[in-house]
């Protein structure tokens, strides 16, 4: 997320050379701390070897490709997006999974977690990624990750639930805020309107609070919402989903 926005620093004024360079010092101390034998980037804790850091990385790189950040910029990209499709993607399923060992074969059991919101935003991401590069493996990894997303959608409640089993049977039938965020970048992106208008009703519901500008954060699995402070976190998923919507939209 540092590099995201020192990323986005940089486009806000091309002619500063410091995001560049810090961001370039902290991939740096990437390669040098955190890379991983097999490929990819180990994790500090108890699972090193996830997804989603390399998903977060990944948009870092192609925001760094957006801001001219050259060819180092592009080469990381590549290859996260090349490990996505040869290692976190069960490519008899098109599901992606969450947890790995040290050869990235996905983990079974109870860490056997897959997220309906991750497999919106890698498409989201994989997506951009196919289309910059002309990838059509890559473009239809991103539509089976949507079709895998959109299994875990509840047309009752119109929300994308947290978790499922790599089956694609529901694990956790609660719904959080930024699962239906990403429903809708994906969707947007490519080229469902149906769904993306399923998944900004969703949104909708989460946003419709006594104060302006909170959120609802998490609905039970009977549609209520939990009374709780609204989340920071949530930030970031909100403006990217509505800045994606915006430009849809060709308005604010």
């Amino acid at each position: 997320f540092v590099l995201l926005a020192l990323a986005g620093l940089a486009q806000i004024d091309r002619a500063d050379p410091a995001p560049a360079a810090e961001a370039e010092a902290i991939v740096g101390r990437l390669a040098k701390d955190f890379r991983h034998r097999g490929g990819g980037f180990r994790e500090t804790g108890d699972a090193p070897f996830q997804a989603n850091a390399h998903m977060h990385l990944f948009e870092a790189a192609l925001a760094w490709e957006g801001a001219g950040g050259g060819a180092p910029w592009s080469a990381l990209a590549d290859e996260l997006a090349e490990l996505a499709l040869g290692r976190f993607i069960d490519e008899r399923t098109g599901v992606l999974h969450e947890f790995f060992d040290g050869r990235w074969a996905p983990l079974a059991g109870e860490a056997g977690l897959v997220e309906p919101g991750h497999q919106f935003e890698w498409a989201w991401l994989l997506g951009q990624w196919g289309a910059a590069r002309g990838d059509a493996a890559a473009r239809a990894a991103a539509r089976r990750l949507f079709a895998a997303g959109r299994k875990a959608f509840d047309p009752i409640r119109g929300v994308a639930v947290n978790a499922v089993w790599p089956d694609l049977a529901i694990r956790d039938a609660s719904a959080r805020l930024w699962p239906q965020t990403e429903h809708l970048k994906a969707a947007l992106l490519l080229g469902e309107p149906a769904a993306a208008l399923e998944a900004a009703n969703g949104l909708a519901a989460y946003l419709d609070t006594p104060q302006a500008g909170a959120w609802r954060e998490r609905m039970a699995a009977d549609g209520s919402f939990l009374e709780e402070p609204s989340p920071a976190t949530s930030l970031y998923h909100l403006y990217l989903a509505i800045r994606e919507l915006a430009r849809f939209a060709g308005k604010p």
